[in-house]
């Protein structure tokens, strides 16, 4: 048997990786995963295509929105969930304005605004926005949505100047009851794709790169990293905790004809590393929930951990098994 070998012990598909962790130590990831398609209005489950070791992005990396988030983070709190997809007018009746909404049972309801595409109309000194375009179909990454900022590094509607201002789309995607104005300070980022590391809303978790982690800790990160960076949820599409299983999941607005419904599944999963004379186990909880409306797909990673320095040369194998039914 050579050294990482996954045991196949359940139908999931099964990949490990070694990550460091917040202080350079070894940590032996493991995640497994799941896979619904949706086949005439019934989620069936078919063997998952692939998980991910690095980030995808639907342009150029790091400088476009993030579809796809690596799949090994060292640990989660919460269960993040995810959606890829495009707004889709009810019949296919073109709109001007629409709304696509996430329902997770006791967890999550979000909605975000999708107006349609608008021209920047500048009076005098001031700059305003043209009427929407009515549409069937719009795209809702970051993108679109309100950024030029710290907070969303790949959207328009927020510069330095007006000339840069102009250079950029009109953003399209917004909270309810939200809309862009000259001074945006007050609205949120929209969207139900991951955050990016660069975003704000990550590069808050990930410590002060400051002088003193120039002479005391470097390349390790920063003291006061907070392992919430490893969501890469919006905050809004995390999860109280981890699902359990039996949750219902509810989307509207991503499709011209059906709302999709799908109930999260109740099993369970426990990963065992075998590192020779030490055998450990560990639960795997829901790490990440992602819906891709576009391909009608639903896949859930589980995941586990195993800190290991000094000892990853003595792993020998891994294995998933479903974890047994408590009395």
């Amino acid at each position: 048997m050579q050294l990482w070998d996954i045991e196949q012990a359940t139908d999931l598909l099964v990949k490990g990786r070694f990550q460091r962790d917040e202080n350079g130590n070894e940590v032996w990831v493991l995640t497994a995963k799941r896979q619904w398609n949706l086949n005439e209005k019934v989620w069936e489950e078919v063997p998952a295509e692939e998980i991910y070791d690095d980030p995808i992005y639907l342009g150029e990396p790091g400088l476009s929105a993030m579809k796809v988030d690596h799949e090994f983070p060292v640990s989660k709190q919460n269960t993040d969930v995810l959606v890829y997809g495009k707004a889709r007018a009810y019949a296919k009746r073109p709109v001007t304005y629409h709304e696509c909404r996430i329902l997770i049972d006791n967890h999550i309801d979000k909605s975000i605004a999708v107006h349609g595409e608008r021209q920047w109309v500048q009076h005098g000194g001031s700059v305003t926005v043209s009427h929407p375009k009515a549409y069937v179909e719009a795209e809702i990454d970051h993108s679109r949505a309100l950024g030029g900022d710290e907070r969303n590094r790949v959207g328009s509607g927020i510069a330095k100047s007006s000339e840069e201002l102009l250079a950029r789309p009109v953003p399209s995607v917004f909270f309810p009851n939200e809309e862009w104005a000259p001074n945006t300070k007050p609205l949120r980022v929209a969207g139900l794709g991951p955050i990016p590391p660069f975003f704000s809303e990550r590069t808050r978790y990930a410590g002060t790169f400051d002088e003193y982690w120039e002479e005391h800790r470097r390349p390790l990160l920063p003291e006061d990293f907070d392992r919430k960076f490893y969501q890469s949820a919006p905050a809004d599409q995390q999860c109280d905790g981890f699902l359990e299983g039996g949750e219902r999941l509810m989307m509207s607005g991503f499709s011209h004809d059906d709302v999709f419904s799908f109930r999260i599944p109740s099993e369970k999963f426990v990963a065992i590393a075998d590192f020779g004379d030490e055998k450990l186990s560990a639960p795997m909880p829901m790490y990440t929930v992602f819906i891709d409306t576009e391909e009608k797909r639903i896949t859930i990673s589980y995941t586990a951990s195993f800190p290991c320095q000094a000892k990853e040369h003595l792993l020998v194998s891994s294995k998933v098994s479903k974890a047994r039914e408590r009395a």
